[in-house]
């Protein structure tokens, strides 16, 4: 048997803080390692990115 729509409760203001935060924390390590990946690759090409010819 199926539950009813009605008997289905919505995400209470608890729930949503919870994501909220959860969503925050998710978006400041994705950003980390954005900012780590590009710091790396700046790193790695070093000083001679405006010596090379193409």
């Amino acid at each position: 048997m199926s539950v009813p729509a009605m008997a289905i409760k919505p995400f209470g203001p608890e729930d949503m803080a919870r994501r909220r935060k959860r969503a925050i924390a998710l978006a400041l390590v994705l950003a980390a390692l954005v900012i780590l990946f590009f710091v790396t690759t700046i790193v790695r090409l070093g000083g001679n990115v405006a010596d090379r010819t193409f």
